[in-house]
This record gives C-alpha cells, structure tokens and sequence, in this order.
C-alpha cells in the first residue's frame, strides 16, 4: 500500500506530504483545486510518461517520492531488487524529478533506474482507474484482459502457453513463407552457376592459356618481323652482315689468339684468354639457335586464324563471370559448392511444414481449452457482477458476457469477449460501447473491481485507485457505490476522488485540496472539520446548520453501515 506521498513543485501544489493509511481515504476539494495533482504525482511514481508542463510556473524541476508498504518477496520487490535497488523493513521508495527542460529521473531504492522497471513496478503496487480506464472499459481487448483476470493462476498459465504456442506457430509461417520466396530465387541462381560450369567444362581452358595465346597471336602476327630482327642478328654473330668487318665470333676468336701470344710474357693474359673462350662458346650457341629458329620461323595463317578465334571464344564465355580466364577458372571452383549448398536439403520446406502442422494442432487443442475455461470465468464472473450491480441501484440491469470465435487466432486465442449490458427489465443486451451511460460504465467498473479484488490481492496488488468512478450519478446510487469501496476497502488499500458526499461519507480517512490564487494545499480533515467538509459537498456551504445536520447524519449513517 501507499504509505507517505510527497511532493514538491508539481503543477499548483508547491509542497504537500501526505500520510495515507489502510482502508477507505477519499480525497475531495473543489474542481480545479488540485485534486488530479496529486494523482499526476502517484501516476509519475508509477512510470507514467513525464510531462514538463506539469512543473510548477517558475521552477526548475518538480520532484515526487512515495513509500510504498510491500512484502519483500512481492513481485514489485523482486523487480526492484534486480535492478539493483534496495527494500528495507518492507519499505519500497520511488522517486521522479522532472526538469522544466531535459529528461525526467527515476529512482528507486535508492538506485537510478529506467522509467521502464518503474513501471513494471508500479503495475505491481497500484492499480488505477480513471475515466480513461471506463472507455477502455468499452474495447474488446480490455474486457477479454478483465475475464482472464478473474482466472486463477492455472489460467494464467494457460493463456501464457497459448501466447507462447501462438508466436512459434507465426514464427514457422513465416518461415515457410520465406522459404517458398527464396525456392524460385534458388533455383535460378542454381541454373545461372550451372551454365557458368559447365560452359568452362565444354571449353577445358587451363590456367595461363589466356597470356599464352596472347604471345601466340603476338607472334604468328608478326613474323617478317621477327624474321627480319632474327636474321640480322644472326648475320652480325657469324660475320654475313653486309656492314660487318668480321662476325662476332670470329672477333673474339682473334682476340683469343692475341691474348695467347700475349699470354706467353703474362699468365694474367691467359685468364683473360680462358674467358673470351667461354664467351665464344655463347656465342656460338647464341648463333645456332637463331638459325634453328629461322628455320622453324613460317608464316602460319590458319594458326594465326586458329588461336585468335580461341581467345575470343574463352573472351566470350568467362565475361559475365569474371575479369580473365584464371579468375573464371577460380570462380567455377566456388561455383560448384554453392551449387551443392542451394541444391541441398531439398526437404526443408516440408519439415517446416511439418513443424507447422504439429504446432498448429497443439494451438487448437490449447485453443479449445482456453475457450472452456472462458466459458465458465464468463459464466461465473456476469453471475458475480449482476449481483453487485443489484447491490448499486441497478436491480433491474443484466450483465453478459459472449464469447464468438475469431476467424483467425491472435495472440490472446480464438475468443473475442464482449461485455453486455441490459439497463431495464424489457431491455435487450447490448455491447458495452453501444449504449452505456458514463454513470452506468462507472458503476460496471467499479462492480467488476470489487468481483476482481480477491484476484488482484492474490497477485500482490494492495492499492486501488479511483478517480471519480462515481462520474454520472448520485443519491441513492451514490450511497451504494460509497458502501462498495468501503467494503473493499476492507480487504485493500482504496483512494477515491469523489465530488459526492454520498461517497466520502463512507471513508476511513478524507484528504481535502483546497487552492488558494495559483497554490494549493492537502490536509486531512476529520471530526468538525470533516463535517464542514461534507456539508460544503452536499450543498455548496459549509456552514449551513441544515447542512451540517445532514452532514452529521450522513457520515453517522455511513459509519453505521
């Protein structure tokens, strides 16, 4: 429960602190007086996105902190301790600051953490219920929530298991889906490589036949060329050139001579001597090669024709795959196993299909479980309800809930809930959102909160709050709503907002927000202060004596009660 409240800077309320305690506490005050302040502040404590408007006119930051009463093995405790924070003597403290400018702070347990965990937390703690909550009230899905709800911890679990089978059994459609896309885009790619291998099979190019063919073509198209170049090279080492003294061997021969006759004085000269020789024996070997190569040197057209249309044809296929041959033949290499990879398991797509129908057979066996135990939740809980609508002055109004079948599951089963509402004895049952009143919505709410409240208390939820869920009527009703909280209460932490006497009459604690020019104060009232309180409520001043009569009368006929 919610055990202290302060706040400092939050819209007109410039400082309060305040103390609540088990039980019935209404909070009352004038409209406009501050009274949704201090549930801006309660809603920031439980993650509510931070709005810097709220920061009061001419201050920095606004700041809220609640002690909340909680045992140390609750879920919002656990949670907190997760993140880091600490619970001390059963104590959970949450703070948020909010600039006037830049990102709001959340604390808890003495720990900065993210708005996230704060919210997660505060689901745990609190429980609210406003306006907002009432129009929810009219959505398929809220209801459907409500009637889960109301199950048992085997229920819960059941519809986790469905949501669970439901995301795996998505999961392997899409899957499939994917598969059967990519199957065409496989096969086209499988056939484009395969053209790629087996062209170069057909070809057999081997690695380097690229360049050789080149210095082929280079040649055979330049043979008078290289006739020319040969030949003269082959005249000036044999002495047959027509500007040539004497060819190179013979050159060196005499210089051998000369340098043997020389040698006869100088040994060093017969080293000189023993050189030249083996020079005259390269180029000896230098000139019978070129005239072995002139003698094998023709003009070769057809070969010519031959090797040009070979580069042209190997050009030609290994273009679309690569740059040149060596990286075609280095290409067709990867090739081949991607082939193998995109030709493998051919199965897959109907072991996923497989998967599919099993999971989806456990989906509709999950499905029709969940159904049955909504049928009877459904029947329990609009037996339950109709009961506390009697006891709310709708004695005559009937309460349904219908369960249809969705053409497809969700996430949530194959149900879709919706509450119906019967207003008179000759009324037809109609949708909640086709005909409610706001104060029928209200006391609706307020009966599926009392049916519900054992539920939430087993899940660790001590505090309701309720922001004018008495919206839309008044006397009698009123009287009946008020002994409603007041009996929750009993089991449960309980803060209204009411601007109905007939409500806060019922209250253990009354919290008055009173607002003075731009700054508002809270403060608890009780014995006369709470008469004047009430009477102001009842009929606008507070110190009427029939007023205060009634005032007296009221609260002494609702503590009796």
């Amino acid at each position: 429960m919610i055990d202290q409240l302060t706040i400092n800077n939050l819209g007109v309320i410039p400082q309060a602190e305040l103390n609540f305690s088990p039980g019935f506490t209404a909070l009352t005050g004038e409209t406009g007086a501050g009274k949704t302040m201090v549930l801006s502040s309660i809603g920031l404590l439980l993650g509510q996105k931070a709005d810097p408007a709220l920061v009061r006119y001419g201050e920095k930051e606004l700041a809220v902190e609640g002690i909340f009463i909680s045992d140390s093995s609750s879920t919002a405790a656990l949670v907190l301790t997760e993140a880091g924070g600490l619970v001390e003597d059963g104590e959970i403290i949450l703070a948020r600051t909010v600039p006037a400018q830049g990102r709001s702070r959340c604390h808890g347990g003495g720990r900065t953490i993210p708005s996230g965990v704060l919210s997660q937390i505060g689901r745990e703690l609190v429980t609210v219920h406003g306006q907002s909550e009432q129009l929810r009230l009219r959505s398929g899905a809220r209801q459907l929530a409500l009637l889960d709800s109301y199950g048992g911890a085997a229920h819960q679990e059941l519809v986790t298991e469905f949501g669970a089978t439901y995301a795996a059994w998505r999961d392997l459609q899409t899957q499939l889906e994917q598969w059967e896309n990519q199957r065409q885009a496989r096969e086209i790619e499988v056939s484009r490589l395969k053209e790629g291998v087996e062209l170069q099979e057909k070809l057999q190019p081997q690695p380097g036949e690229e360049d050789e063919l080149l210095r082929k073509i280079e040649r055979l198209g330049n043979v008078e060329d290289l006739r020319e170049a040969a030949q003269a090279a082959y005249n000036y080492l044999g002495g047959q050139s027509d500007d040539a003294t004497g060819g190179a061997a013979s050159l060196v021969s005499a210089a051998i001579q000369a340098l043997e006759k020389g040698a006869q004085s100088d040994e060093e000269l017969s080293e000189l001597a023993r050189g030249l020789r083996d020079a005259s024996a390269i180029i000896l070997d230098i000139s019978a090669e070129a005239g072995a190569y002139l003698s094998n040197l023709e003009a070769d057209p057809a070969q010519l024709d031959e090797s040009q249309a070979r580069l042209a044809e190997l050009r030609h296929a290994y273009r679309p795959w690569a740059k040149d041959l060596d990286g075609w033949l280095t290409w067709a290499d990867i090739a081949r196993e991607k082939i193998i990879q995109l030709s493998g398991p051919q199965n897959q797509g109907a072991v996923i299909q497989e998967k599919l129908t099993k999971t989806g057979s456990q989906l509709e066996k999950l499905g029709k479980k969940l159904t049955q135990a909504r049928l009877a939740l459904a029947k329990s809980l609009q037996k339950e309800v109709a009961g506390e609508l009697t006891g709310l002055q709708m004695p005559d109004a009937g309460f349904d809930i219908e369960l249809t079948p969705l053409a497809q599951p969700n996430s949530h089963g194959f149900d879709q809930v919706t509450f119906g509402l019967r207003t008179g004895s000759k009324a037809k049952i109609r949708p909640l959102g086709q005909g409610a009143s706001g104060g029928e919505l209200s006391r609706i709410m307020l009966a599926l909160e009392v049916t519900l409240a054992a539920k939430s208390l087993a899940k660790g939820t001590p505090t309701f709050i309720f922001d004018e869920v008495d919206a839309g009527i008044g006397g009698a009703t009123a009287l009946a709503v008020g002994q409603r909280l007041a009996r929750l209460a009993k089991h449960a932490q309980v803060i209204v907002v009411t601007h109905l006497p007939q409500v806060a009459a019922w209250a253990d604690k009354q919290l008055v927000v009173s607002k003075n020019n731009d700054t508002a104060q809270v403060r608890e009232v009780a014995g006369s202060e709470r008469e004047r309180e009430i009477a102001r409520m009842l009929a606008g001043k507070a110190d009427s004596k029939s007023a205060l009569d009634h005032a007296r009368e009221l609260i002494n006929a609702c503590s009796v009660g």
